[in-house]
C-alpha cells in the first residue's frame, strides 16, 4: 500500500527535509481517505417545493416627519 511505503521511507529518511516530504505525502493520502468517507456518508438532497412569496402592498400612509427632522434623507441630521 502506498501509505505504508511512505511511512517506511519516512522512518528511514536521512534528512529532516526528506522526513517532512514523506510525512506530507502520508497526510495527503489520509486527507483523501477521509474525504472519500465523507462523500459516502452525505445523504442525497431531495427537492423541496417552496411556495411563492406573496408581496403585500402598504396602506399608502405617509410617515409624518417631525419638526426636529431635517429632511427625507437618513443622512440629514
Amino acid at each position: 500500500m502506498k501509505m505504508e511505503e511512505q511511512l517506511r521511507q519516512a522512518k528511514t529518511a536521512a534528512s529532516p527535509q526528506r522526513l517532512r516530504e514523506h510525512i506530507a505525502v502520508v497526510r495527503a493520502l489520509c486527507d483523501l481517505v477521509l474525504e472519500e468517507g465523507k462523500e459516502k456518508e452525505m445523504p442525497v438532497a431531495s427537492s423541496v417545493e417552496v411556495p411563492p412569496l406573496s408581496i403585500s402592498q402598504g396602506k399608502g400612509e405617509r410617515i409624518e416627519i417631525g419638526d426636529d427632522a431635517n429632511g427625507p434623507s437618513l443622512f440629514d441630521f
